[in-house]
C-alpha cells in the first residue's frame, strides 16, 4: 500500500512539473483538477515523510490510512469536475432554460440596433452567442473609483429603493464597513422593501452567524452560494461565486472590484491604501444585471423569479449608451470572459490598457498581448507594487520579461493597492467588473462584466488610466534582466502556487 502511494505521490509531482514548465493549459478539466492535485501531492509528500522515518507502528498504520481516505476523496472530486466539465451536472441547462423564460419577459423592449464599428459588432456578437445577454442601448453610467464615494452611493441607491434590493458579493464581513450595510438593508426590509442576499460561502467564510441571523430575523432573505459541504460535493470547492452586484428596484445596477469589508476603505494595515472602481449603470442594461442575479438566486433557492416588475420599461433613461454583461463560470459552455479578453485585444488597433491585481497568464493570452504590441498597439499593463500576497507577486513578475521583450509596457501601482479590474480599447470599448487578468478568474470561478461601448465613458476611464500611471513606477525590459536566478525561481513557485489563492 505504501508503495503505491509512493509511486502516485512521484506521479502527482511529475504532472505539477510538467505542467508549469510549458504552459498552464486552458482546458477546463486540467485547470479544475491542478488545484487538488497540489493539495494532495503535499499532504501525500507529508505522510510518506512521517512513514519514512518515524518508526512508531499505529502512527504508519494512521498516516496510510489517511492516504487512503484522500485518494478515494479526490478520485470522487476528479469525477465530480470531469461532469461539471463535461456539463452533466445539470447547471447551465437549468439556467439557461430560465434565462429564457425572463427573456420572454423583455420581448417587448426596444432593441433597435445601433451603429456599431465591425470591432464592436464582433464583440457585441461574440457575448451574445456566448452569454445570451443581448447589447442594450438606453442607459447612463458613471465610475466610482473610491471605497467611501462607492459604498455612499450604494447606500443612497438602496436607501431609495421602493420594490426590492439585490445584492451579491464575494466577501461580507461583520466590520464597520459589513455593519453599515447590514443596517440599510434591515430598515428597507423593515419598509416593506423585498431585499435578496447571497454571498459565496468560502469567501465570506468569515461572516459571523449572527451577523446572518440579524438579517434574517428582520426579514432579509439571506443566502451562502455553495459552503464548504456543498462545494466538496459538488466538486466545486475550487470554484467560488466571485461576481460583485447591487441591483435597485431593476433602476439601478453597479458592478465592480468592491465587496464588503473595511479593507476596500483602506483600513487594513497591511494593506493601505486601496484603489478600486465601480461603475454604477442605469437604464436597460440593468435588466441584464438582474438576470445574472436572479440566474445565482435560482441557483442557491430554486425559487424563479418572473415578474415583469423586476424589469421595469419605466426607468426613465433615453441617453443612448451601449452597454452589455458578460458572465463567466468554470461549468458553462466557453470561458466567456476569456474569449472576450481574448477578442478585445486581438482586435484592438490602437490601445488596449488592462488594469488587473493578478496576472496569470496562458499561452493564448500571453501570445494576443505580444501580438498585439508587436503589431504597433500601445499595450499597457498596470498592477500593484505590492500585492495583498507575495507569492501573487512573484506569479505577476514572472511574465514581465517576455511582455517587455515585445514592447508591452507595464506599470507597478505603487500608491497601495491596486484592485481594479478594468479593459480599455480603442477609445471606445470598455469593460468594468469583477474578473481578473488571471486563470482563477477566466477559467475557475464566477464572474461578471460590463461592456460598455460609448467615447464618453472611454475618454473618462482614460483619465483614469492615466492618474494610475502618474501613481505608478514603469518596468523596463533593462530593469528585469538585471534580476537573477533567485527572481526567476520565485516566479516558478508563483506559478505553480497561485491557482490555489
Amino acid at each position: 500500500m505504501v508503495t503505491f502511494f509512493t509511486v502516485l505521490f512521484w506521479l502527482l509531482l511529475f504532472l505539477i512539473i510538467t505542467f508549469n514548465l510549458f504552459v498552464i493549459i486552458s482546458h477546463g478539466m486540467l485547470i479544475g483538477v491542478y488545484p487538488y492535485v497540489m493539495v494532495v501531492t503535499l499532504v501525500f509528500g507529508v505522510l510518506l515523510l512521517v512513514i519514512r522515518f518515524v518508526k512508531w507502528t499505529l502512527l504508519i498504520k494512521i498516516a496510510t490510512l489517511l492516504m487512503a481516505v484522500v485518494f478515494i476523496l479526490s478520485l470522487y472530486t476528479f469525477y465530480q469536475i470531469w461532469r461539471n466539465t463535461r456539463l452533466l451536472n445539470g447547471y447551465i441547462s437549468k439556467r439557461s432554460s430560465y434565462m429564457n423564460e425572463i427573456e420572454q419577459l423583455l420581448k417587448n423592449e426596444d432593441v433597435t440596433r445601433g451603429s456599431f464599428s465591425k470591432q464592436e459588432e464582433g464583440i457585441i456578437s461574440l457575448i451574445e452567442a456566448n452569454t445570451g445577454i443581448p447589447v442594450t442601448y438606453h442607459n447612463q453610467g458613471e465610475y466610482l473609483n473610491g471605497g467611501g464615494e462607492t459604498i455612499d452611493a450604494m447606500i443612497e441607491a438602496m436607501d431609495k429603493a421602493q420594490h426590492h434590493i439585490h445584492v451579491e458579493f464575494f466577501i461580507m464581513r461583520d466590520d464597520s464597513i459589513g455593519n453599515k450595510f447590514k443596517d440599510i438593508l434591515i430598515k428597507k426590509a423593515q419598509e416593506g422593501v423585498s431585499v435578496r442576499v447571497i454571498y459565496d460561502g468560502l469567501g465570506s467564510r468569515k461572516l459571523k452567524k449572527n451577523y446572518v441571523g440579524e438579517l434574517k430575523k428582520e426579514g432579509v432573505d439571506v443566502r451562502a452560494y455553495d459552503g464548504y459541504i456543498d462545494s466538496l460535493l459538488k466538486g466545486k470547492l475550487n470554484h467560488r461565486n466571485h461576481r460583485k452586484i447591487v441591483v435597485v428596484d431593476g433602476k439601478v445596477g453597479f458592478v465592480g472590484g468592491f465587496n464588503i469589508g473595511d479593507e476596500y476603505l483602506g483600513r487594513d494595515e497591511n494593506i493601505g491604501y486601496w484603489k478600486d472602481l465601480q461603475v454604477q449603470l442605469e437604464g436597460d442594461v440593468v435588466h441584464s444585471m438582474q438576470m445574472v442575479f436572479l440566474g445565482d438566486w435560482y441557483y442557491v433557492t430554486d425559487e424563479k423569479i418572473l415578474e415583469e416588475e423586476y424589469f421595469p420599461s419605466n426607468h426613465g433613461i433615453t441617453n443612448y449608451m451601449p452597454a452589455q454583461m458578460v458572465t463567466s463560470g468554470f461549468d458553462t459552455y466557453w470561458s466567456e470572459i476569456s474569449q472576450f479578453y481574448f477578442a478585445m485585444i486581438t482586435s484592438a488597433e490602437d490601445r488596449v490598457y488592462i488594469g488587473t491585481p493578478y496576472l496569470v497568464l496562458n499561452d493564448s493570452m500571453l501570445k494576443a498581448l505580444q501580438v498585439a504590441a508587436l503589431k504597433g498597439v500601445d499595450v499597457r499593463l498596470i498592477i500593484p507594487k505590492k500585492p495583498d500576497l507575495f507569492i501573487v507577486g512573484w506569479a505577476n513578475e514572472s511574465y514581465f520579461e517576455k511582455l517587455l521583450k515585445s514592447k508591452v509596457k507595464i506599470y507597478q501601482y505603487d500608491r497601495g493597492f491596486l484592485h481594479a479590474k478594468v479593459f480599455l480599447v480603442d477609445d471606445r470599448i470598455v469593460s468594468v467588473g469583477t474578473a481578473n487578468f488571471n486563470t482563477r478568474s477566466l477559467f475557475l470561478d464566477y464572474e461578471v462584466n460590463a461592456v460598455i461601448y460609448d467615447k464618453g465613458m472611454a475618454g473618462k476611464l482614460l483619465e483614469e488610466f492615466q492618474l494610475y500611471e502618474r501613481e505608478s513606477q514603469q518596468v523596463t525590459y533593462e530593469d528585469e534582466m538585471k534580476k537573477g536566478l533567485l527572481n526567476k525561481v520565485k516566479g516558478m513557485l508563483g506559478k505553480i502556487i497561485i491557482p490555489l489563492a
